[in-house]
């Protein structure tokens, strides 16, 4: 028993939050969107709908990144919320922007709006930021990074897509990634990481009650992520 507990304790927070939320990261990876995308026959065209709706998608989470930087309860820890989304602000390094014009999308006008999925996900993401602690906040923005490197790890292994674009995609997401633009350097590993490790702190003084909040905004948002490819995959917008 006591043993158990000893091993219970070791168990970093956010380690705990991956292994709760492991059963929808496996529906993930078995979606026909990522199998499609890894065999390289996705249509295009539900590609160009799922990166529209991505784009929308990374201006609310890097919103909900500054709002729990001005409720970090240090400056250490402002400062470093502030330092990780401002790469997200212009997104110049970014898969999206490589790709715009062979999809045929301008970010700098957008003529798109966000899906159903994709407006459920980010405003409970904002809610988390705005209405919760910043570590519960931060449960509902990390399986973003984490499910992605997940899913770039196991695409990659064996053959890449032949369709460039999406071989492209899976190795931007993979763990290993540095992307320079001019004299900047963004290393998606130590971000992902970083920003982790601010959570395993702020999670570290939560009680058992805190703790399960936390639980459940990041299992919620891993839901999420399954659903956002599901109806981008059926290239769904509102109903009515």
């Amino acid at each position: 028993m006591v043993a158990a507990e000893l091993v219970g304790a070791a168990v970093k927070p956010s380690e705990r939050l991956r292994q709760i939320a492991a059963p929808v990261w496996d529906r993930i990876l078995a979606h026909p969107y990522l199998q499609e995308l890894k065999a390289g026959t996705l249509p295009t065209d539900t590609f160009r709908f799922y990166v529209q709706q991505d784009w929308l998608y990374l201006q609310e989470f890097a919103r909900a990144a500054a709002v729990i930087a001005g409720r970090m309860p240090d400056a250490r820890g402002v400062k470093f919320m502030l330092n990780w989304v401002e790469p997200l602000v212009g997104m110049e390094y970014h898969f999206h922007r490589a790709h715009a014009a062979e999809l045929g999308l301008d970010f700098d006008h957008i003529n798109w709006e966000m899906n159903e999925a994709n407006w459920a996900y980010s405003r409970h993401m904002l809610a988390a930021a705005h209405g919760s602690s910043p570590a519960e906040g931060l449960a509902a923005m990390l399986p973003c990074p984490h499910v992605y490197a997940h899913v770039g790890d196991v695409l990659r292994d064996g053959a890449l897509p032949p369709n460039a674009m999406y071989a492209d995609w899976i190795q931007f997401y993979a763990p290993g990634k540095v992307s320079s633009v001019e004299d900047r350097t963004y290393d998606r590993d130590a971000r992902i990481i970083g920003l982790t490790a601010q959570f395993d702190e702020l999670a570290a003084g939560l009680d058992a009650d805190a703790l399960a909040r936390c639980e459940r905004n990041y299992v919620i948002s891993s839901r999420y992520e399954w659903w956002f490819w599901d109806t981008a995959y059926r290239r769904q917008t509102w109903p009515v």
